[in-house]
């Protein structure tokens, strides 16, 4: 079990890392960019960002309903 727990939390900081770098990598972008170019690019990635939030709530949602159905089915 120690090892599974010290898996998850090597895994929560490699994500960490990575979306650190990221965001690092797109700053730098948006700041070699002229202004209206750099607020498009942000805006692009916003809604990008808000679409994957909603598909992730939608999928958890789903999977909490299917976890009520089938906890019911089997009381």
């Amino acid at each position: 079990m120690k090892l599974v727990s010290a898996a998850i939390v090597a895994l929560a900081m490699l994500a960490t890392l990575g979306g650190y770098l990221q965001e690092k990598k797109r700053l730098e972008t948006i700041r070699g960019l002229p202004p209206t170019a750099a607020r498009d690019l942000y805006e692009r990635a916003q809604v990008r960002r808000d679409r994957l939030l909603m598909t992730i709530t939608g999928v958890l949602m789903a999977g909490a309903a299917a976890a009520l159905i089938l906890f019911k089915v089997h009381r």
